[in-house]
């Protein structure tokens, strides 16, 4: 729980930070969640990420997010924060067996999202005029861990409203 909350923070602190010196309201922070799936023992989870852009581009630019997997409940079971290059795409990985303890005939409710940081608008040097939106596709998927077959894949995601970011007030 430390380390989601860590990262949330470093999250926070760079968009308060991009305010700070802009004197700009910062872009949002973007949160989206798939709907709940079930997973079992002897199954896994892996919730992809994939930056769309065309390595190609000129515009093209990597993407950083916050993956994490969520019980039923909203504890978070894992976190991690990735950084996806152009054409790529980075994973979240939950083990049945490894990462949730489940035992025979047992299941858990799970649910991933994404939390994609705001991106700080170009620089007065900078040819790319306008805010670098970065879109990033979520996809979860369960798999036999044996054998791989997979059983369910989720491609749609929901935004949810993400934790605010009070700009300081001018003067502090």
């Amino acid at each position: 729980m430390f380390q989601y909350a860590h990262r949330i923070s470093v999250f926070a602190l760079a968009t308060a930070a991009l305010y700070a010196q802009t004197n700009v309201t910062p872009p949002a922070q973007i949160t989206r969640t798939t709907g709940m799936v079930g997973i079992a023992e002897g199954q896994t989870a892996q919730f992809n990420a994939l930056n769309p852009e065309d390595a190609a581009s000129a515009t093209a630019a990597p993407c950083s997010a916050l993956l994490t997997f969520l019980a039923d409940d909203g504890t978070m079971l894992k976190s991690k924060t990735v950084n996806v290059a152009p054409g790529t795409s980075q994973p979240l990985v939950v083990d049945s067996v490894k990462d949730l303890a489940l035992v025979l005939n047992t299941r858990k409710e799970i649910r991933a999202t994404i939390t994609i940081p705001p991106v700080p608008p170009p620089t007065a040097s900078s040819t790319t005029p306008g805010t670098r939106v970065c879109k990033l596709i979520g996809t979860l998927e369960i798999f036999n861990t044996l054998d791989g077959h997979t059983l369910v894949t989720l491609g749609a995601l929901h935004t949810v409203p993400s934790p605010l970011v009070t700009p300081p007030t001018p003067g502090n």
